[in-house]
Parts: C-alpha cells; sequence; structure tokens
C-alpha cells in the first residue's frame, strides 16, 4: 500500500525560497524584453506597464546598431580560442604524461599565475601591446587573451591526462606511434569533454569583458566590441533610446545562447569529469 507523503513545513519553505530566487534572477531579463518590445517614451512614462502593441523597429535599429561589434566579439572569441585550445592541450598533455626536469617547478608556477588578481596585469599588457605596436587593432585583444586565459584549462587539462590510463598509451608506444602520436590520436579525442569546457568559459569570460577593450581599443566604433558599444551607450555616452538598447543587449546574447546550448551536454560531462579527476 503506498503511503502518503507527509509534506513538512520545512519542505515548503525550501520551495518558496527557490521560487523566489527563481522569480528575482529572471526578473531584470523579463523587463529587458519588456522594454525593447515597446517605445523609449513608454518605458520611460511606465516602466513597469506591458505593450500594447509590439515595437519592432526597436530591433531592427539595434541590430544595424551592433551588428559590427558583434562581428569583431565573435572574431576576436573565436582567434583566440583557436590559440587557448592548442595551448591548453599541449601544456596540459606535457605536464599529465611526460616526465622532463623541472616540470614541477614550471607547473608551480602556472598554478602562481592564478593567484595574481587580473587588475594588476592590465598595465603589463598594455605596455607590451602598446611596444608590439598593435594598440587599437583586434590582435591587442586575441594575443593577452590567448595569454590570459589559458591557466585554467591548463589546470584542468594536465589533472584529465593525469589520470587517463597508462594502458592505453603503452598500448599505442608498442604498435610504434611516437609521442605526438597519442596525443594527437588518443589524448586529444578523450579531452574532448574538457576542451569544450575551457573553450566555453573562455569564449564567455572574453566575449563580456569590458575592461580590456575599452583600454585597448580608443579608435572609432568600427573596431569595438560589443560590450564596449551597449555598455557605454547604456551609460548615456551615446544614444539614448532605451527600447534599442535593450534590443541590442537581447540579440548580443544569441551568439552566448547558441553556443551554450549546442555544447552543454559536453560543458556539463567536461565539469564532473574536471571536479572527479581533480
Amino acid at each position: 500500500m503506498k503511503r502518503n507523503r507527509i509534506i513538512k513545513p520545512g519542505y515548503v519553505l525550501s520551495r518558496l525560497v527557490i521560487l523566489l530566487l527563481l522569480i528575482l534572477t529572471f526578473f531584470p531579463f523579463l523587463m529587458l524584453i519588456n522594454m525593447a518590445l515597446k517605445p523609449s517614451v513608454l518605458t520611460m512614462n511606465d516602466f513597469l506597464g506591458l505593450p500594447t502593441e509590439i515595437y519592432w523597429q526597436n530591433f531592427q535599429n539595434a541590430f544595424e546598431f551592433v551588428i559590427r561589434p558583434i562581428g569583431n566579439s565573435i572574431f576576436v572569441c573565436v582567434v583566440s580560442l583557436v590559440g587557448i585550445l592548442i595551448v591548453v592541450s599541449l601544456s596540459g598533455y606535457a605536464f599529465g604524461r611526460m616526465k622532463f626536469k623541472g616540470r614541477k617547478v614550471l607547473y608551480t608556477l602556472v598554478l602562481a599565475v592564478m593567484m595574481i588578481p587580473y587588475t594588476l596585469l592590465i598595465i603589463p599588457n598594455y605596455k607590451i601591446v602598446n611596444g608590439m605596436g598593435i594598440l587599437n587593432t583586434l590582435w591587442a585583444l586575441i594575443l593577452p587573451y590567448i595569454g590570459g586565459q589559458q591557466v585554467m584549462g591548463i589546470i584542468l587539462a594536465e589533472s584529465f591526462y593525469r589520470g587517463l590510463p597508462d594502458d592505453i598509451f603503452e598500448a599505442a608506444e608498442i604498435d610504434g606511434a611516437s609521442e605526438f602520436y597519442c596525443f594527437t590520436h588518443v589524448a586529444v579525442p578523450l579531452s574532448k569533454p574538457i576542451l569544450i569546457t575551457v573553450g566555453i568559459t573562455s569564449v564567455v569570460s572574453m566575449y563580456n569583458d569590458y575592461i580590456w577593450p575599452t583600454i585597448a581599443l580608443t579608435g572609432g566604433d568600427d573596431m569595438k566590441t560589443f560590450c564596449q558599444i551597449v555598455f557605454n551607450n547604456a551609460a548615456g555616452n551615446g544614444t539614448t533610446d532605451i527600447g534599442l538598447i535593450a534590443a541590442a543587449f537581447i540579440i548580443g546574447t544569441i551568439p552566448l545562447l547558441l553556443a551554450t546550448t549546442v555544447c552543454l551536454k559536453y560543458y556539463v560531462q567536461g565539469m564532473v569529469v574536471g571536479a572527479v579527476k581533480g
């Protein structure tokens, strides 16, 4: 006979707290959609009111407004991501599978880099890119991103490669496989969840970065990133059309939503594997 479950006050309270947190989390985004669907005049006069008629002109104007900055951000993220994954996979494999003199010292230095606050690296990075003559170019973002976003990825990749069974590598070596062949044909295919996890976290961080692009890109709007354009205008340094800015924010989140949705399964696997093996 099935027993009736007794609902305790703690159970009800926990569900109410979760519901409240969900409302607080999604309410700003719902208001952003509401602002994007009505003219700015209605937003100023009745902020919480729903639109009487959907005003699609905001999205049309916003698309023309942010399409170039979004393209710049995507280009920077894609090129940087390629460099990050190459460095992360090679370095992680070297630290995790190979034995060489000074390996522990070098790996300790990599760990030490994580202790340095990001803000302390702004001035050295600026001096480096200025000395290279690449200020006000997208390479002023790409190279520092490759150098700065690889640290956490190396640690995750090292932990993953170190936890792989030695048998599969010994079998490949018996068949005459070189170290590079073992890396490209054995280690990398197995590490796809970890690399995708590193890729998603890096892309989200780079795409949403505002501080470094504002310092490195001080030229015209043609070279600026998505966050630069929308944050500057949202702060009053440009257009005052609230509906356009809200629509621009929504359009700008679409690339991240697509990338995260497509890779979500591998991202969860990578987080679980990294947590277990770490």
